[in-house]
């Protein structure tokens, strides 16, 4: 199960998807449009000036970039890469990662590192302690987590990295959420990724400029990693509106800081108001809020009023009445703290 499944919901405002509150940049949408011109034509079978314009970004060769079609696409290839005999997964964390190893892999050996509601599902040590105890060939970490929304504090990620290569586990660290935080700079491994033997960064447009529809993400990794990821791929997996858009999408850091302000103020206002409402709200450092409630069926009351949210009943590691809303623009989050108080007060 996933968020946003507006095509069988009548939906007004859809919270199940963690996208930026924002929207599409309007000079994206115009390059979208510009793109309809050139549907006769095949796209960049190497992606050029969008394999170009990330390298620079980075300070990387156009080598060690390898674009997909949505991260969940760089996600199958990865896993069709490794085949590995056991694979470890944080949970609750993103269902796609075991859906991807259970195609590529169904032999494997699937491990589960349970985060604890006590610690609002932090990481914590003890996951090192697992890691020398089961010896993956390959660990999915998100940061931010999905559904909580917490960033893996920079210290235990470098420690779970040095163990895991000593180990030659395979480490991908998805990155997908990690612009929206405001911290992408301090915390992303992107940027120093030729210090890393085994690590494979995923990172999307999709989440950050608001395009899930286009569908396309990208994975950094060491030039060896790279190559062998891209024997996985279809060629020409990148539309021409993909290349378009994203190429387009790098020149916009300026929307990335006004939509960190906007996500921070929005997270704090809708806390509080969910916590106001007595519901129990986890920290979340995102553009994504998971609170628990008592209200079973919440999801299915919210319908009601054409609002959309995730229910995360099906996360490993959670339980009915845990849901996810994402953080939108301030009159969306109003309203969805207006629907959600008519419930309560029956």
């Amino acid at each position: 199960m996933h968020g946003g499944d507006i095509y069988r919901n009548n939906i007004h405002f859809d919270f199940s998807v963690n996208i930026n509150p924002l929207g599409v940049p309007s000079e994206v949408q115009w390059v979208l449009t510009e793109a309809a011109l050139h549907a006769n034509k095949y796209p960049d079978i190497y992606h050029e000036q969008l394999a170009r314009d990330t390298a620079a970004i980075f300070d990387l060769l156009e080598t060690e970039v390898v674009f997909g079609n949505g991260a969940s696409e760089l996600i199958m290839a990865i896993c069709h890469t490794f085949t590995p005999k056991k694979a470890m997964f944080l949970a609750p964390s993103f269902s796609g990662y075991e859906h991807c190893i259970t195609g590529a892999a169904p032999d494997c050996n699937i491990i589960y590192h349970y985060l604890r509601e006590e610690d609002d599902f932090a990481l914590k040590e003890d996951l090192l302690d697992k890691i020398k105890d089961e010896k993956p060939n390959i660990l999915f970490l998100t940061t931010p987590n999905n559904p909580n929304g917490l960033l893996i504090e920079k210290t235990l990620l470098d420690e779970i990295i040095s163990l895991c290569e000593k180990q030659g586990t395979v480490v991908v660290v998805d990155e997908c959420f990690l612009t929206l935080t405001g911290k992408e700079k301090e915390l992303s491994l992107a940027y120093n990724i030729r210090n890393y033997k085994n690590v494979i960064v995923l990172r999307a447009f999709t989440k950050t400029f608001a395009i899930p529809g286009v569908r396309i993400g990208y994975a950094i990794c060491r030039q060896s990693l790279a190559d062998a990821i891209k024997m996985h791929l279809p060629e020409w997996n990148l539309s021409i509106f993909a290349q378009m858009a994203g190429a387009e999408c790098l020149k916009h850091q300026d929307y990335i800081s006004e939509s960190v302000r906007i996500i921070n103020d929005g997270r704090t206002y809708l806390s509080a108001g969910l916590r106001d409402l007595g519901f129990k709200v986890y920290p979340s450092d995102s553009n994504y809020i998971l609170f628990k409630c008592d209200i079973s069926d919440l999801k299915e009351k919210l319908l009601e009023f054409n609002i959309l949210i995730r229910d995360c009943s099906d996360f490993k590691g959670l339980t009915k009445g845990f849901y996810r809303v994402a953080i939108k623009q301030h009159n969306e989050n109003e309203g969805l703290l207006s629907a959600i108080e008519s419930i309560v007060k029956g």
